[in-house]
């Protein structure tokens, strides 16, 4: 009977006027239209610096009877001169054992405090850390120290990190993305320790424990170190935890200081792959600091830095060159950059750089469309937001924008920034950071297919080596 009437119901629905009904259904299921975001502001930190002139900054965060321990140490590749991935030797042999533990030790002395040790090397910047339980924050702190400050450092342990590091560096080589990665890099940071991503198997073979043993000394200090602590916690039990285990560090060194050469000369770039069915390309520059600079990135993503950007949907969607190409923006102290890069079919190499280049100069040419810049706006504001959700989210988005030196205030003002943005923002952005004339260009491909093609994109004809 139910079923009947809901038929006979439709009926006479459909006889009163068959228009009225998809109306009706249609505004009953639009979406609300969505609330202005909400200002973010940052629980209340309590930041310090020790006598060594190490910074302490407590997060009281969240409900969870847990605390995320972290140490940043303003160090790590921009540290190793000519001695590429010393500074990753040196890190993956600390974590072998410290403090008279070995590395199965230290673990089982983290588990038992319901987390796990970590420690991770990047370009400016060395990471050690803990997500433990509240009670045994103090003791964590303690194992951080140790970690950081009295690594064992053992000879027998330094020839399984190369035997890793050996094997990481041949997988690398191998792959195109890797290949065009280093050749991009060599471009835009000539003559600098970014642009020396891989060392060569002989450098990684010659590296001795003395030179480990010296990068240590010479770049883990309290004078580099800031020490974070989000979550819930025994405030007065941590700041007695930290200056026990971290009050007797030596200052050492400041952090090192080595800008990049800024907008070098532009380049074009051919690895030959014979016979290879896709090309691996990079195309980007140099750009200014792009920290504070919201307005690019809101551009960068829009142009090709989500799934629905506007370059994602000409060489993927439309055109079908390519399965994921992705722009993305470097943060780097020493000289930001950007890059758009994708693995395209060898037979569409010259047309996807070509529409590459069309996206950005259309960009340039006109302001995108209101609704492409909200989206863009609540696409922003919803990732800052929920990465800052979680105790380890909050501590590592505070250690990577105080390395830039943008810190708290830049977090606070953030939301506000992006929903300031207009269309003409984002024109202006893309006009300032990417002219056209100074981007490179690395290629990883066949080349007795491509070249050809790249010969019929005028922005790189020209600048092709011989």
């Amino acid at each position: 009977m139910k079923m009947f009437l809901a038929f006979a119901t439709a009926t006479a629905a459909l006889a009163m006027g068959i228009a009225a009904v998809p109306d009706a259904v249609a505004a009953k299921e639009a979406p609300p239209a969505p609330s202005a975001p909400r200002p973010f502001t940052l629980p209340q930190m309590t930041t310090y610096a020790l006598p060594n002139g190490m910074q302490v900054t407590l997060i009281p965060y969240g409900n969870v009877p847990k605390a995320t321990i972290l140490a940043a140490v303003y160090t790590g590749n921009i540290d190793d001169g000519a001695n590429v991935w010393l500074a990753d030797m040196t890190g993956a042999l600390m974590q072998k054992g410290a403090g008279g533990r070995d590395a199965s030790q230290l673990a089982d002395l983290a588990a038992g405090m319901g987390g796990s040790l970590s420690l991770s090397t990047g370009l400016n910047l060395t990471t050690a850390a803990m997500d433990v339980l509240s009670e045994d924050a103090p003791q964590a702190i303690g194992l951080i120290a140790d970690l950081l400050q009295r690594p064992d450092l053992k000879a027998e342990e330094l020839e399984k990190v190369r035997a890793d590091l050996m094997r990481n560096l041949s997988v690398a080589k191998s792959t195109p993305d890797s290949i065009a990665e280093d050749a991009f890099a060599s471009v835009i940071y000539p003559d600098h320790p970014y642009g020396r991503v891989f060392p060569t198997q002989q450098q990684l073979a010659g590296y001795t424990l003395d030179q480990v043993k010296a990068f240590h000394a010479a770049n883990f200090g309290a004078a580099r170190t800031h020490f974070y602590v989000a979550g819930r916690f025994d405030a007065g039990a941590v700041r007695g935890a930290i200056e026990k285990a971290f009050g007797g560090w030596k200052a050492g060194a400041a952090p090192t200081a080595l800008p990049a050469p800024a907008n070098p000369a532009p380049k074009v770039v051919l690895i030959d792959r014979p016979g290879a069915p896709q090309s691996m390309v990079l195309m980007g520059q140099r750009v200014d600091k792009p920290g504070a600079n919201v307005d690019f990135k809101a551009a960068s993503t829009l142009l090709g830095g989500y799934f629905s950007s506007r370059i994602t949907r000409n060489i993927r969607e439309d055109k079908g060159y390519t399965y994921s190409p992705r722009a993305s923006l470097s943060d780097r102290v020493e000289g930001a950059s950007w890059v758009e890069s994708a693995a395209v079919t060898a037979q569409a190499t010259g047309p996807a750089i070509t529409e590459i280049y069309k996206e950005i100069r259309h960009m340039q040419d006109e302001p995108p469309t209101a609704a492409e810049v909200q989206g863009i706006k609540n696409y922003m504001n919803g990732t800052f937001v929920i990465g800052l959700a979680s105790r380890k989210g909050m501590a590592n988005s505070l250690a990577s924008l105080d390395l830039l030196g943008l810190g708290a205030n830049y977090m606070n003002a953030y939301v506000g920034k992006v929903s300031a943005l207009t269309p003409t923002d984002l024109q202006n952005a893309v006009k300032r950071e990417l002219p056209i004339g100074k981007m490179s260009v690395v290629v990883v491909g066949p080349l007795d297919s491509v070249r050809p093609q790249l010969e019929k994109v005028p922005e790189i004809a020209s600048e092709l080596p011989k």
